[in-house]
């Protein structure tokens, strides 16, 4: 069994080498895109990729992104996976806590298609008060260690099985995919770093609200409520700085270091029904089935911003 990654950046030259790094460890190939970056982010690529064979720049360019660049990358790159190998959609601020070979190694064959249960690490007041009394010194040390607090407040997919017949080109996760394990492999999530860096995000996904829902509002749901679960009217834009994303530090769960993570099933979005799932699974195998499913996988989308 083989892993294959795909990776997708721009502007993250703070974090991307130390997510790169760690995913080489079990990776079999990295596939990486750049959409544009012009804070250095491409020149570390491009030094990365000399020094590890196992990382492949696939293109870089400034086009309007969307989630079905990654399913253009994989027909690209088809070629060197075989059945049962997976393909990763690996994020730039991204952090497994479960080895992905260990665990999609235990994915019983008849199962597809594997979700995250994401830590979402938050940029607190009690970070910002170490941040100001020596801005320098917090930025040198590595993302896990200076970051500590976190919500698990999110889950969406993260790895599909490859199989002769997969088609990706096109959709944001294959149609013909198979069925959703029912265990969620664990990952830290990186969003939030510094002021520089939110309000350089924010700057970036605030122009396309409609796929980056959970940026649209100005500040963050409050104490444990999860931004996925923002109800209402589609998102409007709304202008926000750095500050709106500082989380209190009280609200979160801390990690000590000690590879204790609390997992919050009612904070995270639910797994597809077993029952449901096989039948989705049935109806995608025919054009008409996909015509069925299509408009409600939309719909879903657009309340839940995943899919």
């Amino acid at each position: 069994m083989k892993i294959f990654s795909i990776c997708c950046v721009r502007d993250e030259n703070d974090i991307v080498g130390e997510t790169l790094k760690a995913a080489l460890e079990w990776s079999d190939r990295i596939f990486v895109f750049d959409n544009g970056s012009v804070d250095g982010t491409w020149e570390t690529l491009q030094k990365l990729a000399d020094c590890h064979p196992k990382i492949e720049l696939v293109g870089h360019d400034d086009r309007t992104f969307t989630d079905e660049l990654r399913g253009e990358i994989f027909e690209t790159r088809r070629q060197f996976a075989s059945p049962g190998d997976w393909w990763c959609r690996l994020d730039s601020d991204e952090f497994f806590i479960d080895s992905p070979a260990q665990f999609l190694g235990n994915v019983p064959r008849n199962y597809g298609f594997v979700f995250s249960a994401a830590m979402n690490f938050y940029f607190t007041d009690a970070d910002l008060k170490n941040y100001e009394e020596n801005p320098v010194e917090w930025l040198g040390r590595p993302v896990q260690e200076r970051l500590r607090y976190y919500h698990n407040n999110w889950s969406e997919p993260r790895f599909v099985r490859h199989r002769g017949d997969l088609r990706w080109g096109g959709m944001i996760w294959p149609h013909n995919r198979g069925r959703t394990y029912p265990a969620r492999i664990r990952l830290k999530h990186f969003p939030y770093r510094s002021p520089a860096q939110i309000s350089k995000r924010l700057a970036i996904r605030q122009e396309q609200p409609g796929l980056f829902k959970h940026e649209a509002n100005r500040a963050l749901a409050k104490g444990q409520q999860p931004d996925w679960m923002e109800n209402g009217p589609a998102p409007q834009h709304e202008l926000a700085s750095w500050r709106d994303r500082v989380r209190a530090a009280a609200e979160c769960d801390v990690d000590r270091g000690d590879g204790t993570f609390f997992t919050r099933d009612d904070l995270m979005p639910p797994l597809p029904s077993p029952a449901l799932d096989l039948v989705k699974v049935g109806l995608r195998r025919t054009q008409l089935g996909r015509a069925i499913v299509s408009p409600l996988l939309r719909w879903r989308r657009s309340q839940f911003g995943w899919r």
